[in-house]
């Protein structure tokens, strides 16, 4: 008899896990998302941010569209990242804009990374500011004052019930 209660306890316990395993491949997770491609959305919002400044004409925003599309459907989300094609579309991208749009694109990305470093520069120090000794743990502190030791419930009032096992 208990060696049927333990297979049924074992096999309670293994049917959560395995729908856990089960949801974990159909759903990736934020860091599986993250290893491959970027949506078409995604892509199409990060080239709209980048280029938002450089008043594109409505066909150079037509040709950059037909590109960021082409480039997404040759290389689907979550598919493995080729940086030679990333770099290809980036080359496309820049030929669509005029002289004077590559250098206002060039300054500003410039500007970005400056940014970002003084900004990652700026976190590290707050971290080092911020780590102390590192303290090795001595135990609870010491108690003040005398130690009171329980007596019971007070007088006429019953034991508090002990708890079902």
């Amino acid at each position: 008899m208990n060696l049927l209660a333990v297979g049924a306890l074992a096999a309670a316990l293994a049917m959560p896990l395995g729908a856990y395993a089960q949801q974990n491949q159909q759903y990736p997770g934020p860091s599986q998302g993250r290893a491959g491609e970027p949506s078409h959305a995604r892509l199409q919002q990060h080239w709209t941010r980048r280029l938002s400044r450089l008043n594109l004409s409505n066909d150079q925003q037509q040709r950059i569209q037909s590109m960021i599309d082409q480039y997404s459907q040759a290389h689907p989300e979550g598919s493995a990242v080729d940086p030679n094609a990333k770099r290809e579309l980036r080359r496309q991208i820049m030929g669509v804009l005029s002289s004077d749009q590559q250098s206002q694109y060039k300054q500003e990305r410039r500007a970005h990374r400056a940014a970002m470093q003084q900004r990652d520069g700026q976190m590290q120090q707050g971290q080092q500011q911020y780590q102390g000794p590192q303290q090795q743990y001595q135990g609870p502190p010491p108690q003040q004052g005398p130690q009171q030791q329980y007596e019971g419930p007070p007088a006429g009032q019953a034991p508090p019930a002990a708890p079902p096992q």
